[in-house]
């Protein structure tokens, strides 16, 4: 018994369909996505922020441009915590005064920072792309505040301020990156 010919074009059309669906962005997928448009970004770094953060692995692009904002959020408020909790190497001696003021300026510095990525995180939920960019880029110089604060105040650097600083401009970095995939 011969197959209708209409049925082999209802077939040839539904193998179509599901093969031109858009594939599902992975974190691995996305990542490897921006470190391909920018060079900054840190492939393994940017997988595991997100698989540590609860709900990514079932996020878009646009999910992971939010989820990146609110990583950003709790290593901002974690740094200014750590520094005002005394859990950050604390000034050598020689540095005095100064030493301590570059430790509370840093914390200012750093709820700064968490403010700048929980603006970013409204901005994206308004799908206001170019402005979440904005509050991503202010990242890097707040956190490069406390870096010369403490350049300032007696030239040493914490190594947990160090990792901070890094991971803080990272997923900004990051955040605008996907963002660009997402606009």
């Amino acid at each position: 018994m011969p197959i209708p010919p209409s049925f082999l074009m209802a077939v040839a059309v539904a193998v179509l369909a599901i093969v031109s669906l858009p594939a599902e962005a992975t974190i691995e997928s996305t990542c490897a996505a921006v470190a391909a448009r920018d060079g900054r970004v840190d492939i393994a770094f940017c997988a595991r922020q997100f698989a540590a953060y609860h709900g990514a692995a079932e996020a878009g692009p646009w999910g992971l441009a939010r989820t990146a904002a609110l990583i950003g959020v709790n290593l901002g408020d974690d740094a200014a915590y750590d520094i005002g909790e005394g859990k950050v190497v604390r000034p050598p001696p020689a540095a005095g005064e100064r030493g301590e003021a570059a430790l509370h300026e840093c914390a200012r510095a750093y709820d700064a920072v968490g403010m700048a990525f929980a603006e970013a995180a409204d901005e994206l939920g308004a799908r206001r792309y170019a402005e979440a960019e904005e509050r991503f880029a202010r990242v890097a110089a707040l956190a490069q505040r406390c870096d010369g604060a403490l350049a300032v105040g007696g030239d040493w650097m914490p190594p947990e301020l160090a990792r901070y600083s890094a991971e803080c401009q990272q997923m900004a970095v990051i955040g605008i990156a996907i963002t660009d995939l997402v606009k």
